[in-house]
């Protein structure tokens, strides 16, 4: 599988709205879009976690962020930052560099 960090705009583009085409968000609420997030990050093979103990929370980086909330924005048409789904609860990592 292509890593999808790595792709033109104009691949990530059609990628994600292949991605919305199959998936819909029945309705707005936090667990919803949690759902979508974890199929999302499981079809691209992201290195993205959703932590959903006690309290809901995503660790990430700066890279995965940014397309994640691009599919989150081509399946809405807002703007939905992943600070509001997890309440600030983001751990950011640091990726090595290969």
């Amino acid at each position: 599988m292509a890593n999808i960090l790595r792709f033109t705009k104009k691949q990530l583009e059609k990628t994600l709205k292949d991605f919305v085409k199959r998936e819909k968000v029945i309705s707005n609420d936090t667990s919803e879009w949690v759902r979508l997030i974890n199929d999302f990050i499981y079809e691209f093979g992201l290195k993205s976690e959703v932590n959903e103990g006690e309290k809901l929370s995503i660790t990430t980086n700066k890279d995965e962020q940014v397309v994640i909330e691009k599919m989150m924005l081509t399946l809405e048409g807002t703007k939905t930052s992943l600070n509001y789904i997890f309440d600030g609860n983001i751990t950011y990592v640091e990726e090595e560099n290969n």
